[in-house]
């Protein structure tokens, strides 16, 4: 049975008509701590705690899921509570699993602190055990299979440079897209720039990647990233306008105004929507407009993803400012 057949749930869009990803990082609990109120830095701040699934790929491939796109994924979990509990909703998400469990090692878990707006305090990533994703597992008979039965790939800088190179080089010709994760990691991507599809990172991590501070003009970040050979990109900056880098050419788009509940995953969700509408036939930027429309919907979200994830991103991308070319 194909990778499609596998992973299409009944009733489902055909298979033929969405390209089918794979997508290698990071599966793991996301603990989030919101503030009730405004934030006081160094102060105990009344608020919420919660957590899910969550994870850069995990994210991604949950929205690819939402647009009919057959997925399968690969991780890494350890044999604790977090790692089947993981487990079990990427199996209830449809994705076809193909994840590295570490019995003797715990899961990965990411713990963000957010203000009362949903925005980003700090963030702290207790992701060890991605490191053990080597090489060798692309060499695995079931993943080799999942790679050549995919047409793209999306990647994820949790993974060592090593692999991240790995994986470009065992895609061969199928598009490649990859998601900056944060600015201590970004770097990871840097000898595979020229060869991706699209990168899709922050402000900070497009920074990071160029080795300047985030408070750079983001259109010389842009074209900072394209003389490192970077093709396509799209850097985002929260509710602030997203510059999309094609071919050399920057156009800046405002993202569409939503009540900001939480920011976790938004990028990840761009980078799905992005992927899966260029390898479809839309030009680059369209995609991005797409992907950045669906990432509004993501963080204005009490629920994501809705019921009708297409029909959810058309009614909002209707509704985006015209980009803007710079001049």
């Amino acid at each position: 049975m194909s990778i499609r057949e596998e992973i299409m749930n009944p009733g489902a869009v055909s298979p033929s008509d969405r390209g089918a990803f794979l997508l290698l990082g990071a599966a793991h609990v996301d603990r989030r701590a919101k503030a009730d109120g405004p934030f006081h830095p160094g102060a105990s701040n009344p608020g919420v705690l919660a957590d899910s699934p969550g994870g850069s790929a995990f994210n991604a491939a949950v929205a690819l899921r939402a647009m009919g796109c057959p997925v399968a994924f690969v991780g890494a979990r350890g044999g604790d509570a977090d790692g089947r509990r993981i487990a079990a909703e990427i199996e209830a998400c449809g994705l076809r699993d193909l994840s590295a469990t570490f019995l003797d090692r715990k899961t990965p878990t990411y713990t963000a602190v957010l203000d009362d707006h949903g925005e980003l305090v700090a963030g702290v990533a207790d992701m060890a055990l991605y490191e053990l994703l080597g090489p060798k597992l692309l060499k695995r008979r079931n993943v080799r299979d999942a790679i050549a039965a995919a047409d793209a790939l999306i990647i994820d800088a949790n993974l060592p440079a090593a692999t991240i190179a790995a994986a470009v080089e065992a895609a061969g010709e199928r598009p490649v897209s990859a998601i900056g994760v944060s600015p201590a990691k970004v770097r990871r991507l840097l000898g595979v720039l020229p060869r991706l599809s699209a990168l899709f990172v922050s402000r900070a991590e497009a920074a990071a990647l160029v080795e300047v501070t985030a408070a750079t003009n983001l259109g010389l970040i842009a074209e900072l990233l394209a003389e490192l050979g970077t093709r396509r990109a799209v850097i985002s900056d929260g509710a602030l306008e997203a510059v999309v880098l094609d071919a050399g050419k920057l156009v800046f788009q405002r993202p569409p105004i939503v009540r900001p509940r939480d920011v976790t995953g938004a990028g990840d969700t761009l980078a799905a929507v992005a992927s899966a509408a260029h390898l479809g036939g839309t030009s680059f930027v369209e995609s991005a407009r797409r992907g950045i429309a669906a990432a509004s919907l993501r963080v204005g979200a009490t629920a994501f993803p809705p019921d009708d994830l297409p029909a959810e991103i058309e009614r909002l991308y209707d509704h985006l400012t015209d980009p803007t070319p710079r001049t």
